[in-house]
């Protein structure tokens, strides 16, 4: 009898989501050929430490936690590195790549997020920098000057991590957003207050409910300046682009699978095409978007014995977020977006606050924890769910 030939898996994306199912795929199966298709460079690197590096004194080559060279050999793969995933060949089960074909028995797409360009005008609009891999950091750390004054477009999750990393470091940050309070789509108006003052305390400077319409070039010197919807003007040395990500789907649609925000993916993370799978930033799960480690991780555990040939439903924790500011530490479980409640405060004292989500069912779907309750956070992920 013919021996089984062992399984091809082919793996598109060199981040947290593709080596993530990289690595349980070998744990799973020592035989099966891997082969990793990445434009980078192919090293592991933690993405979200990129916007606390500063203050750790992080440069991009520091932040590599294994080369590729390593990963290669680590996890047995074929490391494709330094090439672009073109199109796949769904009927021939082919990944193409400007490398040449590359066939598969199941394809994992962990593509990602790119960052939201904001239709802004002005000759130098296209120096923000986005910070979102390796030779983003790398760029951003080779423009930014000694005490420099940045502009940072957003004032989300990466923009306020950003905010709290320049502004402990010795440099000058500069927030735009047009809501009305850092963080406000991840949590109540009263903690919003508080990380914007905070940071205020320490000298960075807000300028929230407004939108950058313009960003030129200074005439007498090297930087940037910014003009605003009111017509106030914001002189830079950087501008720090951090106004949102958009699942990588390109590659997806343009082979016919169903797209949604995401890559849309079923409970074992298959998408429309059962030989192909979806992970991380770029996937659409049955709940919406993850873009974050734990369900990543998640995911992977699921994906991989799926892509092996054994249907494994991806089971998701509590997928609770620590915000990376250190004058205001946070932790929180974003409630739904399709959650319909509201935010109610439980305890607010010295040692910080506490803020839950309550639907209108009375049931909790969410939470924030500030400071010293931040220790918290395993007690209130067990409460998710519960009756207030």
């Amino acid at each position: 009898m013919a021996a089984t030939p062992s399984p091809s898996i082919v793996v598109v994306g060199s981040g947290l989501a593709g080596f993530g199912v990289l690595r349980e795929l070998r744990k799973l199966s020592p035989e099966a050929k891997l082969t990793l298709v990445t434009l980078e460079d192919g090293h592991f690197y933690s993405k979200p430490a990129l916007s606390t590096a500063l203050a750790k004194g992080k440069v991009a080559d520091t932040l590599v936690t294994s080369n590729a060279e390593k990963m290669a050999l680590q996890l047995k793969l074929d490391a494709r590195t330094g090439r672009q995933a073109e199109a796949i060949d769904r009927t021939g089960k082919a990944l193409l790549t400007t490398g040449g074909p590359v066939p598969y028995d199941a394809l994992v797409l962990a593509t990602g997020a790119l960052p939201v360009r904001p239709p802004i005008e002005g000759e130098a609009a296209h120096r923000a920098i986005a910070v979102n891999q390796l030779d983003h950091y790398d760029r951003f750390r080779r423009e930014l000057p000694e005490g420099a004054r940045v502009l940072i477009m957003g004032s989300g999750l990466v923009g306020t991590e950003f905010a709290n990393d320049l502004i402990t470091t010795g440099y000058k940050p500069v927030v735009v957003d047009m809501l009305p309070l850092p963080l406000a789509q991840l949590v109540p108006p009263q903690v919003g207050e508080k990380v914007r003052d905070a940071l205020s305390a320490e000298g960075v400077e807000w300028h929230l409910g407004r939108k950058i319409t313009a960003i030129h070039y200074k005439s007498d010197s090297p930087g940037y300046v910014a003009r605003l919807d009111d017509g106030a003007q914001i002189e830079a040395d950087l501008v720090l682009s951090a106004v949102g990500l958009r699942p990588n789907v390109k590659l997806a649609a343009e082979a016919g699978l169903d797209i949604g925000l995401g890559i849309k993916v079923n409970e074992f993370g298959q998408t429309s095409d059962p030989h192909i799978f979806a992970i991380g930033d770029c996937a659409e799960y049955q709940h919406g978007l993850s873009a974050y480690v734990t369900p990543i991780m998640a995911a992977a555990r699921g994906i991989a014995p799926s892509a092996l040939g054994t249907p494994t439903e991806i089971r998701f924790p509590p997928l609770s977020v620590q915000v990376k500011t250190t004058l205001l530490p946070i932790n929180l479980l974003p409630p739904p977006r399709n959650a319909n409640g509201e935010w109610r405060c439980l305890e607010d004292d010295a040692q910080g606050s506490k803020h839950v989500f309550v639907d209108t069912g009375g049931i909790v779907r969410g939470y924030v924890l500030t400071q010293d309750r931040c220790e918290e956070r395993m007690d209130m992920d067990a409460k998710v769910g519960e009756f207030l």
